[in-house]
């Protein structure tokens, strides 16, 4: 690929990740002020969205982390996932430069 159409392939992923990461960070800062059972819309809403994420982290964290440092874990891999692809993007050449 040519150009900024190159760049896509880095940013569109790592715009998704950032999302994921603030979204459960969210939840977790509502999780200190909200009971699990709650029926504000705000918590339902944070719940409906990071649900399927934390299940893909509970499947991929050990099984003696309890359910309350989910949310550290799921921090902590997302952050390397992130790395990881600025890592891939640097040596494919995705990544914009001074220059361009």
């Amino acid at each position: 690929m040519s150009g900024s159409a190159s760049f896509w392939l880095f940013h569109v992923p790592n715009i998704v990740l950032a999302a994921a990461l603030y979204t459960l960070i969210g939840r977790f800062l509502l999780s200190l002020f909200f009971r699990p059972q709650s029926e504000l819309v705000i918590w339902r809403v944070f719940c409906q969205i990071t649900n399927p994420l934390l299940h893909t982290i509970r499947a991929v964290t050990p099984a003696l982390v309890p359910s309350g440092m989910l949310y550290l874990f799921g921090v902590v891999w997302i952050l390397i996932l992130r790395i990881a692809l600025l890592l891939i993007a640097t040596m494919y050449g995705f990544l914009p430069t001074a220059g361009a």
